[in-house]
């Protein structure tokens, strides 16, 4: 009900840092203020400028610093990570603000069709468990993950894969095992949901 978005709204707006940033009550539904806080520590870190806003500059900044490497070509023409804001960007400026940050995480979050881009949610998720900033992740917390994307069961079977993507043996995952891990997870919510479609097109033939 309205009793409950309401704080919700509040808070988003709150966090925006005072910059006159609105989001709308709806848009914030379903974070409690534990999650806010969390996205909106990933978004401090990231806006390396302090301007309100993230660009291109500050997300390769951040994965310089995770030791990833972004495509500097992708098939569009432009860099993996103006791929990336491109994405979520929904004012078309180049830089992500406060209101776009929460609109994106929000609408992953309840994504259950595996259709909204996750490249940027994947970047958010990681720094939101890597407390310390120190680039890594611990069993717990890749399970905890998994668990929200996928459910229970998607999360007890992919056990394995947790242990199988830890290279070095010492159960804490860097960016590059995080998304080895969600990546494949992905694959597979797009194989399960393709496989239900064809089962039931399958059934209203026999009919």
């Amino acid at each position: 009900g309205s009793s409950v978005r309401q704080p919700l709204g509040s808070l988003a707006r709150m966090a925006g840092r005072g910059k006159g940033t609105k989001i709308s009550d709806q848009e914030s539904e379903g974070l409690d203020r534990t999650e806010l806080e969390s996205i909106k520590r990933v978004f401090e870190r990231l806006d390396k400028k302090n301007d309100g806003k993230i660009d291109r500059d500050e997300i390769a900044q951040q994965f310089d610093q995770l030791g990833y490497k972004p495509k500097r070509i992708t098939d569009y023409g432009t860099s993996e990570v103006e791929d990336m804001i491109w994405e979520v960007d929904e004012d078309c400026d180049g830089m992500i603000d406060w209101e776009n940050f929460v609109q994106l995480y929000v609408r992953c979050r309840r994504d259950k069709t595996g259709c909204e881009p996750k490249r940027l949610f994947n970047l958010i998720e990681f720094m939101i468990n890597d407390k310390d900033g120190g680039g890594t992740i611990n069993e717990d917390e890749i399970m905890e993950v998994l668990y929200h994307r996928y459910g229970k069961d998607a999360m007890q079977k992919m056990t394995e894969e947790v242990f199988k993507h830890d290279r070095d043996g010492d159960k804490e995952l860097d960016f590059q095992d995080f998304l080895a891990i969600v990546n494949a997870g992905m694959h597979k919510q797009a194989n399960d949901k393709e496989k239900s479609m064809n089962t039931k097109l399958n059934a209203k033939k026999k009919k």
